[in-house]
């Protein structure tokens, strides 16, 4: 097992590689609606690539609008802007990228020692910076990149629960007009990483418009959420507009893995509704899903991860698409086995109205996107990249 994704810190965590001109786009053409985000070994440095139209057959690797990288673990869009955990030269913070006219890659803002984070509109955002405070969640101005204040959540520390406590370490989300922080109890060895010292999980929610603390929500369906060491950020909004939130079994229990969520309207947890891998007979890591039409969109492998990880990485993976309302699950056909997501919070990722998933497989020379055909069942191959390395993110950026 690799224990970096287990303990990442943000600038521990490695980077990644874009690959973008293909072989009928021409990555130096400007533009770059589209990035693809590669590493040639599996968490080791790379580039960050633009390229104008979306890609399609061969992928080439670097082209002369490449950004270097040196330490990244995956990245999130927000319109027109790139995020990652660490800076080019590796430095932990949140930095931020854009794309000049020529396609190539321009760092523009970077807040230091930034983790966990969440962006709400052009100018509110919020993170977490453990230097300033565990308990406590700062603000920023995405457009300025700026710190804007902090909320400081000391008077929710409970010291005869856990030595360690931090809000939205693992979790930062939103939902019609509320943020919802993690709160984690752990030691001060582990960090909050796989010690949680508690059998169930607890959320802030806190009003969005004037940053109040509504309540705390506990919830004892599962007793761990999110995983707070990369750009995967673990939950998705649907398009019913419930939130849905993974709990992946990272501390070394893969049968109790699961998805919750928050239905639209509501401020607590679904009790009603759960999505267990044991359901499907397999014990699995849920860290990456899609909620279209009714279907949830994850990635579960065809034989038991082992709790002590000896099996993590083997290409076992396949994609489903789950009965939201009936829990039956169908395998997507079409695609190669793949090892697990990792922190790729774009492999499984909608884009120009279509289903993208991501599958690595080096034996047999797979490392691209494949798209969901119309029959909601099979999959197609979108484009490959013409190395065997691995691809950390894919998105379509806003003009």
């Amino acid at each position: 097992m690799t224990k970096s994704f287990l303990r990442l810190s943000a600038g521990f965590l490695a980077a990644v590689l874009l690959f973008t001109a293909c072989s009928d786009d021409d990555a130096s053409d400007g533009g770059g609606q589209y990035v693809l985000l590669t590493a040639i070994e599996k968490f080791d440095a790379g580039y960050i690539t633009s390229f104008k139209d979306l890609p399609s057959g061969t992928v080439s690797s670097v082209s002369s609008q490449s950004k270097s990288v040196s330490a990244s673990f995956g990245f999130r869009a927000y319109k027109n802007w790139l995020f990652t955990r660490t800076s080019s030269t590796g430095a932990a913070g949140l930095q931020r990228y854009s794309i000049a006219t020529d396609g190539s890659i321009q760092e523009d803002g970077f807040i230091a020692n930034a983790a966990q984070f969440l962006i709400i509109d052009d100018t509110h955002g919020y993170y977490q910076d453990e230097i300033r405070g565990t308990m406590k969640l700062q603000l920023f101005n995405p457009t300025t990149m700026q710190r804007t204040g902090e909320l400081d959540f000391a008077d929710l520390r409970n010291q005869e629960i856990a030595e360690y406590q931090a809000i939205g370490k693992h979790i930062l989300a939103a939902k019609e007009g509320k943020l919802y922080a993690s709160i984690t109890y752990g030691t001060t060895q582990g960090q909050g990483y796989g010690d949680d010292q508690i059998d169930h999980i607890e959320l802030a929610v806190i009003n969005i418009a004037d940053n109040n603390l509504d309540k705390v929500i506990t919830y004892d369906g599962v007793n761990s959420i999110g995983w707070g060491s990369s750009a995967n950020k673990m939950w998705t909004l649907g398009d019913d507009g419930s939130l849905y939130i993974y709990s992946p079994g990272l501390a070394g229990d893969f049968s109790k893995s699961a998805v919750i969520r928050i239905k639209q309207g509501a401020t607590e947890v679904d009790k009603d509704w759960i999505v267990h891998v044991t359901d499907y007979d397999v014990n699995s890591s849920i860290a990456i899903g899609l909620v279209r039409n009714g279907k949830l969109y994850i990635e579960l492998p065809s034989t038991s991860l082992q709790n002590d990880f000896s099996n993590f990485e083997a290409l076992v993976f396949d994609y489903y698409a789950i009965d939201i309302a009936t829990g039956e699950a169908t395998k997507i056909t079409g695609m190669p086995q793949h090892h697990y997501v990792w922190a790729n919070e774009q492999a499984i990722t909608e884009i120009d109205g279509r289903i993208y998933f991501w599958v690595h497989n080096h034996d047999e020379g797979v490392e691209g996107y494949y798209t969901l055909d119309d029959n909601g069942a099979s999959a197609t191959q979108a484009f490959n990249i013409d190395h065997d390395g691995f691809t950390w993110g894919f998105v379509k950026l806003q003009n």
